[in-house]
């Protein structure tokens, strides 16, 4: 699983060019169909919201004139990462910040029987709380810290059979897997 993340940390990119004056172009390299684009205010509010449609390279226009002069972001939402380019709008003219670009690696879950898996790479050192509920009630709550690449397992006791929730928060962002043992 960690050369798998690595290697879509080293394969992704953005380029942004300035079609005319309303309309910015911004090309998006190794995207995959499924994935989504978001663009987000300084609130963390969706603004715009697009599933990519073709693996590959996509390129878009954007017209960014009916924005609010402040910050952006742009993201586009991948399988295990979230990459975000930030830009702020002055005069409805958009201006990227290639310099703050960062990508955030999201958590992968996952069951097998009575344990839960959970790794995330994490450059940036930054907490990662795990909550686990059972039926709706926290069963066990958990603060990773200071790890660069979070290997977790928990076990479930298999006699309390029923439905569970993990909720990861980590780089200011909440991540869901919900499953039933049985």
């Amino acid at each position: 699983m960690f050369g798998t993340l690595t290697c879509y940390a080293t394969t992704t990119g953005t380029s942004f060019t300035k079609e005319n004056e309303n309309v910015t172009k911004v090309i998006l390299y190794n995207v995959k169909k499924g994935q989504f684009l978001f663009i987000r205010n300084t609130t963390g509010k969706i603004i715009h919201k697009e599933l990519i449609k073709i693996t590959g390279s996509v390129s878009q226009g954007f017209n960014f004139s009916s924005l609010e002069n402040g910050y952006y972001t742009l993201e586009i939402n991948k399988d295990y990462q979230i990459d975000v380019k930030p830009f702020t709008i002055i005069s409805g003219q958009a201006i990227f910040h290639k310099k703050a670009e960062k990508t955030t690696f999201k958590p992968v879950m996952r069951n097998e029987k009575n344990l839960v898996l959970i790794s995330k790479l994490n450059f940036e050192e930054t907490p990662m709380q795990v909550t686990i509920y059972y039926k709706d009630e926290i069963i066990f709550r958990d603060t990773i810290e200071g790890e660069y690449l979070i290997e977790k397992t928990y076990t479930l006791l298999e006699e309390k059979k029923g439905s569970y929730k993990i909720v990861t928060k980590a780089n200011d962002r909440k991540y869901i897997m919900e499953f039933s043992l049985k």
